[in-house]
């Protein structure tokens, strides 16, 4: 049996966060994606200054899924003013990743889980993500975890706007 561990991140963090944060990015999206948009985005959002920032701001906490002490996958929950859409009562999935080699083990589920209880423990009522239109994977995951879509918006890549299905899932009952 083979486990995984889920811990926060804190600022030592740092570095980690930021190689295994961006190589996750690129490896997701940078097959569909300009290298143009791609090199952007990665300089705006990716930067480890952006990140420093993001790591320090009260409304906003990360988590590594690990196995053996190495990283696996990592969440990012924002809620409040830290939401890219201001939702009451909300807390929004940000980022959620896990390298290819470790997908379709449950370390998904695991960061959702934790995402999920943080909700509860911040007394919110949802749960919430944006999914690019494109990546059905996702998307199927989601729905398999009982997210609904309830909305759209536009997220820039670089010079690109992109469409995402925010989905939801309620905090107020355990499924």
């Amino acid at each position: 049996m083979t486990s995984f561990e889920i811990r926060e991140v804190k600022v030592a963090d740092l570095k980690d966060l930021h190689q295994f944060a961006k190589a996750c990015f690129v490896d997701t999206y940078a097959s569909q994606n300009t290298p143009e948009n791609m090199s952007l985005y990665l300089k705006e959002e990716f930067s480890e200054a952006r990140i420093l920032k993001l790591l320090e701001d009260p409304n906003i906490q990360f988590f590594f899924a690990l196995k053996a002490s190495q990283i696996i996958g990592y969440l990012q929950v924002n809620w409040g003013k830290a939401q890219s859409e201001t939702l009451d009562s909300s807390l929004e999935i940000a980022r959620i990743y896990v390298d290819k080699g470790f997908q379709g083990r449950g370390i998904g589920a695991l960061l959702l889980k934790q995402a999920y209880d943080l909700g509860k423990v911040l007394g919110l009522d949802w749960l919430w993500l944006g999914v690019w239109e494109k990546n059905t994977k996702a998307i199927k995951f989601y729905q398999k975890n009982r997210f609904q879509i309830f909305d759209q918006h536009v997220f820039k890549l670089g010079n690109d706007e992109q469409l995402d299905w925010m989905m939801r899932k309620s905090l107020k009952n355990r499924s």
